[in-house]
């Protein structure tokens, strides 16, 4: 039998045994140890309620203020591309706020020290789709229906363009403008991260789509020099085609808390405290 109670600053958790082990976990994460008489814990001395309710609605805000997605990390092979460690994937990372995803772009190169690569995602997010090309018309597509497409820089500025498909390729937003899907590009000497909201792909919390992360030249026939899903070099030569196939990832959103739920938690929170002072 497990029984809970509070002492002071501990949240104390007592194990019937004989000797009756209890321990306590502080509110700070840190713990202790020790063996007790279960006749001793009355003597314990009772903090006020304030205290106690004070603490624990301060837990609970800071763990809310620090609940985010997880970024999920995709992992790909070094060294299997035929130019240039900037454009290398070594891994992509993938997260979401409550409106954007995230994608940052790990790196075996500096792509500030060489800027001249592109970066570019396609998505799969609904039925159809194109099955042999993308936005940006470069030989590069996705056989399960590519339905988005990011195409990003890391020159003149960092940038991006985003696509959709509805049958043909049709422009959607850029960083440039007009920049509805409130795209940015930053990048720092091993990875690019490109982060934009996911209403304008049709996604919300819950949703799942496939995706994949291509490496390429400025050339505008130049193909996916490396690809994400790929751990084998993708293409021999600059110009040549790459379909992602089924070497795709997945992602599904999760939910995590608005600015306002967050906001609305406080104002809970002062509340509750104001009311126990009060009594």
């Amino acid at each position: 039998m497990t029984e809970l109670r509070i002492f002071g600053d501990f949240s104390q958790v007592v194990t019937a045994s004989p000797n009756s082990h209890r321990m306590f976990v502080r509110i700070d994460g840190s713990s202790s140890s020790d063996s007790v008489a279960p006749d001793q814990f009355q003597k314990h001395k009772q903090p006020s309620s304030m205290k106690i309710y004070s603490k624990l609605i301060t837990a609970s805000v800071v763990a809310l203020l620090a609940l985010n997605a997880q970024a999920v990390t995709y992992n790909d092979s070094t060294g299997e591309i035929i130019s240039g460690a900037h454009i290398d994937i070594s891994s992509v990372e993938v997260n979401n706020t409550a409106t954007d995803l995230i994608f940052k772009i790990n790196l075996a190169g500096d792509p500030v020290a060489t800027d001249w690569g592109k970066y570019m995602i396609g998505f799969d997010t609904t039925a159809g789709g194109d099955t042999i090309g993308n936005g940006w018309g470069r030989p590069i597509g996705m056989s399960s229906g590519m339905d988005y497409w990011v195409g990003s820089w890391a020159d003149s500025g960092n940038g991006a363009n985003l696509y959709n498909f509805s049958g043909v390729w049709n422009f959607q937003s850029a960083t440039y403008g007009p920049n509805t899907d409130n795209a940015v590009v930053t990048k720092d000497s091993s990875s690019i991260t490109v982060q934009f909201s996911y209403a304008g792909f049709g996604l919300a919390p819950g949703s799942t789509f496939l995706f994949d992360v291509y490496t390429s030249g400025g050339g505008g026939g130049d193909g996916a020099i490396d690809a994400l899903g790929n751990p084998a070099q993708s293409i021999a030569n600059w110009g040549d085609s790459y379909n992602s196939g089924n070497l795709v990832n997945s992602y599904t959103i999760p939910a995590v808390p608005e600015p306002t739920s967050l906001a609305l938690l406080g104002i809970g929170a002062s509340l509750v405290i104001g009311r126990i002072r009060r009594r």
